[in-house]
């Protein structure tokens, strides 16, 4: 395999390569693992070399075609699917998954709020993990960059409307403080035996604006 034959983003996330080996799971293979907002599966593909069955899912039609073109041609993984869904109404299309690890990195900044409490609750509602599965959150903190850039449309809530110096017109960014999430993993999916982290980095981003990203990493059990 050579990275440079895989289409789009070529590393799993810094944060995910932590997890995946703080909790042992290069010792643990042949599990089933759901990633939501899975880009071209390259945090997947960390699972996909250690023979998990993965699954992700993705709104992006090139982002699907490239996962399905790196894990067939590339890394040559035994087992996966990947979805062009909205991951939205993805856990009532496709109930009872039942996965091992669920993953949601990246992704819920970009809703808003009662979005991301929804989708908890279908992937509780709808059995898109096990009980005492794996759980792990990346998600965007108020100490970012992005907060207050843009129209303030909610709480903590900011659409992107008319500057692209992130590269992200036109989006929503939602961001979270720790307490909060902690609450809500535990209200929707029993969150428990867990860390919370934070992840933070300067990036330069158009016309070599400095600009400060700050993450925060959750991940821990949920029944």
């Amino acid at each position: 395999m050579y990275i440079k034959d895989l289409k789009g983003l070529k590393f799993p996330d810094l944060a995910i390569i932590q997890f995946f080996f703080k909790n042992n799971l290069h010792q643990n293979s042949h599990k089933k693992v759901l990633e939501f907002g899975c880009s071209n599966g390259n945090n997947l593909s960390l699972f996909a070399n250690y023979d998990y069955e993965c699954i992700g899912v993705d709104f992006n039609r090139d982002n699907i075609k490239n996962a399905y073109y790196n894990f067939e041609n590339v890394i040559q993984a035994k087992q996966f699917q990947f979805f062009e869904e909205n991951i939205l109404n993805f856990c009532q299309k496709k109930p009872n998954i039942q996965a091992d690890i669920l993953l949601i990195p990246n992704i819920v900044n970009y809703l808003i709020r009662e979005d991301f409490l929804n989708l908890l609750k279908d992937c509780k509602k709808y059995q898109a993990y096990k009980d005492h599965a794996l759980f792990f959150l990346r998600t965007r903190s108020i100490k970012d960059f992005r907060y207050g850039f843009g129209e303030k449309i909610a709480h903590n809530t900011f659409k992107i409307t008319d500057d692209d110096t992130t590269g992200e017109l036109g989006c929503i960014n939602t961001l979270y403080q720790e307490y909060e999430l902690v609450e809500y993993l535990r209200e929707y999916l029993n969150l428990y035996d867990f860390k919370v982290l934070n992840y933070e980095a300067n990036n330069i981003m158009k016309n070599d604006i400095n600009i400060l990203d700050s993450d925060i990493v959750i991940y821990g059990k949920i029944k």
